[in-house]
């Protein structure tokens, strides 16, 4: 017999728990990276470590803090309502995946806008100081471009510039 879909057994949780604490790190991905597991295993014991003290509930950016480095004991009611019963599909909690893979998205769309704010902020600071915003974009495309690259590229400006007089 194995367990059902949505609970997870206390040896798996400890040894999670156990992980997290060692390592100090608290993303669900890296967490079933270490252990092996899918996704939403994952992201529900991260999301019972919160629930328990030991990682904070996640920022505007999606990221957890370790809260505890003592994993709890579990509770006699959460022993029993993980003994492994055999249950027809029909019967088992609806799959949570896609709710999870929204969230995530969500989040990372968060933390996209927010990066895109610090660097027009940036931008901001960089013409408050008296400098050229489109230079500024211009220098960082060019420290992108591999050196090879960029010196065939000022060739070529060069040579187009003298075929158009504009020396």
């Amino acid at each position: 017999m194995t367990a059902p879909a949505n609970i997870t057994p206390p040896a798996d949780y400890a040894r999670a728990v156990a992980t997290v604490q060692e390592h100090g790190k608290t993303a669900v991905s890296w967490l079933q990276r270490q252990m092996s597991i899918g996704y939403n295993a994952a992201a529900k014991m991260i999301e019972q470590m919160e629930s328990d003290g030991i990682v904070s509930a996640p920022n505007h950016v999606g990221k957890r803090d370790l809260l505890s480095s003592k994993a709890p004991a579990p509770s006699v009611a959460e022993e029993q309502m993980t003994i492994p019963v055999d249950l027809p599909e029909a019967h088992r909690a609806p799959d949570d995946k896609l709710r999870l893979l929204i969230e995530r998205i969500e989040r990372l769309m968060e933390e996209k806008k927010a990066i895109a704010d610090d660097i027009r902020e940036v931008f901001w600071e960089t013409k408050a100081n008296g400098y050229d915003v489109r230079m500024t974009r211009e220098m960082i495309r060019l420290r992108k471009m591999r050196a090879d690259d960029r010196r065939e590229m000022e060739a070529l400006m060069e040579t187009y510039r003298a075929a158009l007089g504009l020396d």
